[in-house]
């Protein structure tokens, strides 16, 4: 009985344990379940790089809405008659992108879709993307109260479900997928237009034409950053323009991975072993979409490194040089070494401050791109993708035989992982591959290539030399050499005469295509192209040739409802980690004169926003009291200041045209 009676006891206390033991399990769980589930919705959900790209969405929406809010301020202010057209109020309207949504959300969706692919052009993924984002952002604002089918209620002005599934934003993404799918009939694909080698050495051959690298080289040696504003813009931006385009072009990363490269990133001065001692930095993608999946990789996670090395017999490809010029040009200008978190292509404002912090947003890679295409003569549409596509077409097809990549190595290099992604590699690869097979445009040509024979015809390049390709290239070499031969009888007959005017002479004879680029048929014969190829809505624009500092520069202030302390920080104590000094104790000549127009308005604001800090107490809420404008933009809070300082009539100088008396 006691045998049993100990039994039953252990068995009750094994039961109560257990029991025990479950209810505290049942227990935790419940308290967890709730941030599980969010947890693993935020983490499942959408992939980290889809997450990043919605972000982007947002946030450039919220640039756009921004604009055009004060766009329609400006035009009231100059016509207080006006009146919009279609009723809708600029304070809601600025208002259609936060929290909670209002009649005009599904308006300005509207308009920010048409903005950037029906003006701006762009296709029918940026549609997607854009939809994707705000449908996501509405969905999840609190709770599930704005999912569902979208809904405006005239009687209680309550907006309710998803103002991106209104029928006014659907139809218009309906609208461009059928347009880009009418372009895309006639053609084998309808993504970014490859960059070719030549299209690249054309853009290169520009860019040195209107800044030559040597300018920035020179300028690194003797440790003197340009002082006039004009000439600085001009050299960061061919210097970022050369880095960025080889940079893409060689290791075929998509925008935001390029963009989002920091210092930490590359190793710099590697040298490989004896006896070649070969020079070469090494590059680390971390957030490489590819490797997202790495079940689906068979290498390891370090795999996602590069050694890049000099390629002297493709300058315009010639990444090691690019970013070895410009790194070292881009630190004199900041005025310090980069740090582990600068970005290598930082963004640049309009009036030519450096953000090392922040790194180069999509519309600025887009306008450089263009610009730069356009003033290489290059007739094709180009987007950040095409260095991507035309770099894995060139290593697989297009690079000289014996040079050419695997597929293995084409999918290693280009972050593609096996299995995945299969159909994108495909399209990159073999569509421009059957066009060029299939395709007779070269039909005319003395030597024909024989294309559908071999793979890029390569059985051309193996077998003898004909008759014909011999007196062709024989013929080819005799003209060369007198074209020569004449230059230099030329060059002598110019060095002896004193005077072109009395001795005129026949002009030299071109031995190669000129790097300066013809100019548009609507551009008058005399006019340079030059200077003609800056677009007025550059983000970096040639600025008037004011005198600038190296390396003084304020940061812009994070987003957020606390910015305004940031600013108070920044006047008073400065920012250790940006080098920043406090901007109350800067000296007078880092944002007077020359300096105004690059540092002069911000510090300014900065300046406001502390004096009117310290009036109230140094109380934060008593100042949010008084300006409620302050979680919402810094903009808003500026002129609420402003507002309240003539009402009480505090006023400010005004600065002369003319400089200060000083």
């Amino acid at each position: 009985m006691a045998r049993t009676s100990k039994n039953t006891s252990a068995e009750g206390k094994k039961s109560g344990g257990r029991k025990k033991k479950d209810s505290e399990k049942q227990s935790v769980t419940g308290q967890t379940l709730a941030q599980n589930t969010r947890d693993a919705r935020a983490k499942y959900t959408n992939a980290e790089n889809t997450t990043k790209a919605y972000g982007g969405y947002l946030a450039r929406g919220d640039e756009f809405l921004a604009a055009v809010v004060e766009e329609r301020r400006q035009r009231r202010e100059k016509d207080p008659d006006w009146v919009c057209e279609q009723g809708i109020d600029t304070d809601l309207l600025a208002k259609a992108f936060s929290k909670p949504p209002n009649q005009h959300s599904a308006i300005a969706l509207e308009m920010f879709i048409t903005q950037k692919c029906l003006v701006e052009g762009l296709g029918k993924s940026t549609a997607d993307g854009i939809h994707g984002a705000y449908a996501k952002y509405w969905d999840n604002m609190d709770g599930d109260k704005y999912a569902g089918e979208y809904h405006w209620n005239d009687e209680t002005n309550k907006v309710t479900g998803c103002p991106a599934r209104a029928g006014i934003v659907k139809s218009l993404v309906k609208i461009i997928k059928i347009r880009d799918g009418e372009k895309g009939a006639a053609a084998t694909r309808n993504h970014a237009e490859a960059m070719s080698v030549e299209d690249m050495t054309c853009l290169m051959n520009w860019s040195e034409s209107v800044c030559p690298t040597a300018k920035l080289v020179e300028a690194t040696k003797a440790g003197i950053a340009p002082t006039v504003l004009a000439e600085r813009i001009l050299l960061l931006k061919h210097g970022l323009m050369r880095g960025f385009a080889s940079s893409g072009f060689t290791l075929w990363t998509r925008n935001f991975e390029l963009c989002g490269l920091q210092m930490r990133d590359l190793t710099l001065n590697c040298v490989t072993p004896l006896p070649f001692n070969h020079p070469y930095f090494k590059v680390f993608l971390d957030g490489r979409k590819g490797w997202q999946h790495k079940q689906g990789y068979d290498g390891t996670r370090e795999s996602n490194e590069y050694n890049i090395y000099g390629q002297p017999d493709l300058p315009a490809l010639d990444m090691y040089q690019y970013l070895l010029v410009w790194l070292p040009f881009y630190e004199l200008c900041l005025g310090r070494k980069l740090q582990p978190d600068d970005y290598i292509f930082p963004y640049i404002a309009t009036n030519g401050t450096i953000h090392p912090k922040r790194e180069m947003t999509l519309q600025m890679c887009q306008d450089l791109i263009t610009e730069f295409t356009v003033g290489a003569g290059l007739k094709k549409t180009y987007t950040t993708h095409s260095f991507r596509r035309g770099g894995a077409q060139y290593r697989f097809m297009f690079a000289p035989l014996g040079k050419r990549w695997s597929l293995n190595i084409v999918r290693w290099w280009g972050g593609w992982a096996i299995g995945e992604h299969v159909d994108t590699l495909m399209k990159y690869l073999l569509d421009s591959l059957q066009s060029y097979e299939t395709g007779h445009a070269d039909a005319l040509c003395p030597v024909q290539h024989e294309v559908d024979k071999s793979f890029m015809g390569e059985h051309l390049q193996v077998k003898p030399v004909t008759t014909q390709e011999f007196r062709a290239t024989t013929a080819e070499i005799m003209a060369q050499l007198k074209a020569i031969s004449l230059e230099a009888t030329l060059s002598h007959h110019r060095r002896a005469t004193p005077s072109p005017l009395s001795h005129p002479a026949s002009p030299p004879v071109l031995l190669s295509a000129p790097t300066q680029p013809i100019p548009p048929s609507n551009t008058p014969p005399n006019a340079s192209t030059s200077n003609t190829t800056s677009r007025p809505n550059s983000r970096i624009p040639i600025s008037e040739q004011v005198e600038v500092l190296a390396g003084v520069a304020i940061p812009d202030l994070k987003k957020g409802d606390r910015a305004w302390l940031d600013a108070v920080r920044q006047w008073e104590y400065g920012d250790e980690n940006q080098g920043l000094k406090a901007l109350r104790d800067w000296p007078r000549e880092w944002y007077s004169d020359g300096m105004r127009k690059v540092t002069g308005a911000k510090r300014s604001q900065r300046k406001l926003i502390f004096e009117e800090y310290e009036r109230l107490g140094r109380n934060e809420s008593e100042f949010i009291k008084a300006y409620p404008e302050a979680h919402k933009r810094i903009s808003k809070l500026i002129e609420a200041i402003r507002e309240s300082n003539k009402a009480r009539g505090v006023t400010v100088g005004r600065r002369s045209k003319r400089g200060s008396a000083h």
